[in-house]
């Protein structure tokens, strides 16, 4: 088959309907997970732009995210990780994380608020 540089035209000069593909971007990397040792292994962990990755410490019980943008800058949350029960879990889901008032509450105020509004005028 003879060599033919424009992608465009198949080897004899038929329009190549494929055309696209050789102009395709490249495929991002799939997100994954990687295991190093301390920070100083998390920031020197190598990235390709456009790309995140879950960095588990194989010292302490810390995680790293990485992520970086289209240029290739990464940046770098940290998180620690606490084990916990099932039964915990369970617990805490089920208990408000703020306090909220009741209708008595807010039929409280707003007689507190007729009253000044009264005082008022």
């Amino acid at each position: 088959m003879p060599y033919n540089p424009n992608p465009y035209y198949g080897p004899y000069g038929a329009p190549n309907y494929n055309y696209g593909q050789a102009f395709q971007q490249p495929q991002q990397q799939a997100n994954t997970y990687a295991f190093v040792n301390g920070i100083e292994g998390a920031k020197s962990y190598p990235m390709g732009p456009n790309q995140t990755v879950m960095l588990m410490d194989s010292d302490n019980p810390i995680a790293y995210m990485k992520t970086s943008n289209a240029m290739g800058q990464a940046t770098l949350k940290y998180f620690k990780l606490v084990e916990t029960s099932e039964q915990e879990l369970r617990n805490k889901s089920i208990q408000p994380t703020a306090d909220y008032a009741t209708k008595a509450d807010l039929d409280a105020l707003a007689k507190k608020v007729d009253s000044l509004m009264q005082k008022g005028e």
